[in-house]
């Protein structure tokens, strides 16, 4: 099943939604209760716009797997892109209570604090954010914002985080200075994260 769900996620990189949801469809099919099958079929149901579907899936990962940060984080960003802040922040803070040295998690709570207007604490949460993510360069950490997630199953969710971090230039300019932070956010650019929002 694991290049099954490899399969998949090269066909979710390569914007190919409708073949990769109808493998995710499969392997979960064959395989209900494996947490990763649904977060990344919920990322698919993001991308093809369908707001329900992907928060049902996100849902049902948390469900299977309650105590992974990375879980709410996902489900935060996108409860965040369709206008539900409050329960984009309770999602993040829960991730940060389940991972503390999560600084993805806290960059993107600053975010979405500082679109409720509380500058204050969002400024808390980015301090914290740059600290950590100063401690991790420091360590050679490469999996900020994967916290939680097997290796061989980090994949587009990662690279979602990444796109909302570069909504806050603050966090992008420092990522502008290595070869591989130009060419993630020139990608950004190029590809806009742009959807279509409908219903089901």
């Amino acid at each position: 099943m694991k290049n099954k769900f490899e399969q998949g996620v090269q066909f979710l990189k390569a914007a190919e939604f409708a073949k990769a949801l109808d493998i995710f469809d499969e392997l979960i099919l064959n395989e209900p209760d494996k947490a990763h099958y649904y977060s990344e079929r919920g990322v698919v149901h993001f991308h093809m716009s369908s707001k329900h579907r992907s928060l049902k899936d996100m849902d049902k990962a948390i469900d299977l797997e309650p105590f992974k940060s990375y879980r709410y984080s996902s489900r935060a960003y996108i409860r965040g892109h369709y206008g539900m802040l409050e329960d984009a922040i309770q999602d993040y803070k829960k991730a940060i209570d389940l991972d503390p040295e999560d600084a993805v998690a806290h960059n993107n709570l600053g975010l979405l604090l500082e679109q409720r207007g509380y500058k204050k604490y969002a400024n808390v949460s980015f301090k914290k954010a740059d600290e950590l993510a100063e401690i991790a360069e420091k360590k050679g950490r490469t999996d900020i914002g994967a916290r939680g997630e097997e290796i061989e199953f980090k994949n587009l969710q990662k690279e979602i985080d990444e796109a909302q971090e570069t909504q806050s230039l603050r966090g992008e300019l420092k990522k502008l200075f290595t070869k591989e932070g130009r060419a993630s956010f020139f990608q950004f650019l190029k590809s806009g994260f742009k959807l279509k929002d409908k219903e089901d």
